[in-house]
């Protein structure tokens, strides 16, 4: 009776430690996922489609987790990407979303999603890929509780964010635009007049002003300014002065006068000897 009476006690024990354990987890929340803080994406498209295509994987965790990977996509995909346009439509495809375990102490998860845009006239026009990895190790702890899980798809999820929206703005970024449907060229808003294929934008030239047959002058008329030679300026061949041809007044020449002019002196003056 004494061993029965102790191996029932230890059982009692054991149950009622489990059963804390038990509530313990149960009684640990999570919170959903928020991607409100990262800036939204809006597509020049009239609708976005969300398909989960994520084939069940064996051994999967994801079941498990307090919010499952695909879920996560889903979220992420209706708090950011936005639908700005009149026409056409965006299809968001989750093609792989997973957790796993990796070893004894660790698990690992992928999400692979794909984006597609289609005109009005449903032609498929663009897409873009994005997939990332993750694995975490849980140290001592159990890699497979609901915490480490949490935590691990957290993080997958902040490698999507990251790289969806970088090969959005690479590769779709004439499906970009404004929080009011404007189309975004180049990080911006921007209006342009395009030339020629492969030249540099050149700015619209302005119309030139009319001159007037009373105002405008000839075109044949030169101007021609005097060149005036500097005062005192030393000369290489005449130092001392240089040769001019300028034409001085000649001065009044004395000449002889015409014969029978002159005349001698008087005869009839007397003479003292």
């Amino acid at each position: 009776m004494r061993i029965r009476y102790w191996t029932g006690l230890g059982a009692l024990m054991l149950s009622l430690g489990l059963t804390a354990c038990s509530d313990e987890t149960a009684d640990e929340t999570f919170p959903p996922t928020d991607y409100s803080y990262l800036p939204q994406i809006h597509l020049n498209v009239a609708s976005i489609d969300v398909q989960d295509e994520a084939p069940a994987a064996l051994d999967s965790l994801s079941a498990k987790a307090p919010i499952a990977p695909d879920q996560a996509l889903k979220n992420m995909a209706a708090q950011r990407l936005v639908a700005s346009g009149t026409s056409g439509k965006a299809d968001f495809i989750i093609k792989q979303a997973y957790l796993n375990r990796a070893g004894n102490n660790a698990v690992e998860g992928a999400m692979d999603v794909q984006l597609n845009v289609a005109d009005a006239n449903n032609q498929h026009t663009g897409f873009v890929h994005a997939r990332i990895t993750r694995k975490l190790d849980a140290g001592d702890r159990d890699p497979t509780s609901r915490k480490e899980l949490y935590t691990l798809t957290n993080q997958m999820m902040q490698d999507m964010n990251v790289e969806l929206e970088f090969q959005i703005r690479k590769k779709l970024l004439s499906w970009m635009t404004d929080a009011a449907g404007t189309p975004i060229v180049n990080g911006g808003v921007e209006q342009q007049t395009l030339g020629v294929p492969g030249a540099k934008p050149v700015t619209a030239p302005t119309t030139p002003t009319l001159s007037t047959p009373d105002t405008a002058p000839p075109t044949s008329a030169k101007t021609v300014t005097p060149v005036v030679a500097a005062p005192n300026a030393p000369d290489a061949i005449f130092p001392t002065g240089a040769e001019t041809d300028t034409t001085t007044t000649p001065a009044t020449v004395q000449r002889s006068p015409q014969p029978g002019t002159l005349q001698l002196p008087s005869t009839g003056s007397s003479a003292t000897h």
